[in-house]
């Protein structure tokens, strides 16, 4: 009969009496070199070291050898199976190097804690929207982790976390950006809840930006005219401002919102020497840049002033919506337009990009050849009363 080859241990509680006294032992048994092996053990740990220690001989094929130790069942289990591990490598080594280079966190501080204690730094420092986005975030990263200190969530949990996300590349390269300045936050002295950012080993996700969606001159113009006749010119110069020089349309958060909201508006759109100045709490890039107003963006202003029609009137909101809904106006495409339609027009790629906030290379990259000359001439012609009154509610959806 073929002998049983060392392998598997089977650990098992069992009852047994000794002198009438009924007791819970730990039965350990398996095959060892060839024969039956079993042994009772009071402490449970015990039973569990030596059942790790002898799996690990049984996985080396190495022969079980007595020897004299300071270190208990667990303890030495541990050491034989951190030196499986390591194989050819020195287990002298590898605690060398872990001596050398690890560093415990100053305090282990749960992620509930350093998120609010992070929140009510940044509230003194970014604005609302980015303070908001920063919350959410880190709402989801408290639900995900409940409870977990910070020095404890490693690379591999945050690239779990935003697998789970469920969202685009944008969005989780957002979430990528928050959640790096939130770590790299605790690392800093004199917090340094941790010593490692787990978020810096994972790289942005790469987007390959597609062609800009823009709105013709012929839309351009029908929009025009459908806001010279809707709300009486109400929304106007929004409108104008957005497609002709290109201002960041958000209504709760962008440039023109932040425009409106200066003490006077018409300071910074100077009709007299022709220019609109965003200042550095304007615009989005917090650098200042300067845009030309094209003449006919001269006599919008001129016919619709800031005075008596403001750039956010009561129930912007819904207005802004309505236009927008009547022309299925996306974000960004009046931004995108003025871009556009500006390096078609005036062939200056540093121009447009000083005006717009962008980039040289990225208004090459995305924004060259996109629209004819003729057209663009076209589009720098559109001005008040063209249209006033023929494209309203009912027959402005054929744009």
């Amino acid at each position: 009969m073929k002998a049983k080859r060392s392998g598997k241990f089977v650990l098992k509680q069992v009852r047994a009496s000794s002198n009438g006294v009924t007791y819970d032992t730990f039965l350990l048994s398996g095959w060892l070199n060839g024969r039956r092996f079993r042994r009772h053990f009071k402490d449970r740990d015990e039973a569990l070291g030596e059942k790790n220690r002898l799996e690990v001989g049984a996985a080396n094929g190495g022969e079980m050898q007595g020897r004299a130790t300071r270190l208990s069942a667990v303890q030495l289990a541990e050491a034989e199976a951190a030196m499986t591990r390591l194989g050819p490598q020195s287990l002298s080594l590898a605690v060398d190097w872990f001596l050398t280079t690890y560093k415990p966190p100053v305090a282990a501080v749960a992620v509930e804690t350093a998120a609010a204690a992070f929140l009510a730094e940044r509230a003194a420092h970014v604005r609302a929207t980015a303070l908001g986005d920063y919350r959410r975030t880190l709402e989801w990263l408290k639900a995900a982790f409940p409870g977990r200190a910070v020095h404890s969530i490693s690379t591999a949990d945050i690239q779990g976390f935003l697998a789970n996300r469920g969202v685009g590349k944008t969005r989780l390269n957002n979430l990528r950006g928050d959640l790096n300045a939130f770590f790299a936050w605790c690392q800093l002295a004199p917090r340094e809840w941790t010593r490692e950012n787990p978020v810096k080993p994972i790289p942005k996700f790469r987007i390959l930006r597609g062609v800009p969606e823009i709105i013709s001159a012929e839309v351009a113009r029908k929009l025009m005219a459908f806001a010279e006749g809707y709300k009486a010119g109400a929304m106007v110069p929004y409108f104008a401002l957005c497609l002709f020089a290109g201002i960041r349309p958000s209504f709760q958060h962008g440039e023109i919102r932040k425009l409106a909201d200066l003490p006077d508006p018409s300071k910074a759109i100077d009709q007299a020497l022709g220019v609109i100045r965003i200042s550095p709490e304007v615009a989005k890039t917090k650098s200042v840049r300067q845009i030309t107003i094209q003449p006919n963006l001269a006599e919008w202003l001129i016919r619709y002033p800031l005075k008596k029609y403001p750039l956010i009137p009561a129930n912007a909101q819904t207005m802004i919506s309505a236009v927008r809904r009547q022309f299925a106006l996306s974000d960004d495409v009046l931004r995108h337009t003025f871009i556009s339609m500006h390096v078609a027009k005036f062939k200056s790629l540093a121009a447009v990009a000083l005006e717009a906030g962008n980039s040289e290379t990225m208004v090459r990259r995305h924004y060259l050849n996109l629209v004819a000359q003729a057209e663009a001439e076209r589009f720098w012609s559109i001005t008040p009363g063209m249209d006033v009154g023929s494209v309203t509610e009912l027959n402005a959806e054929p744009a």
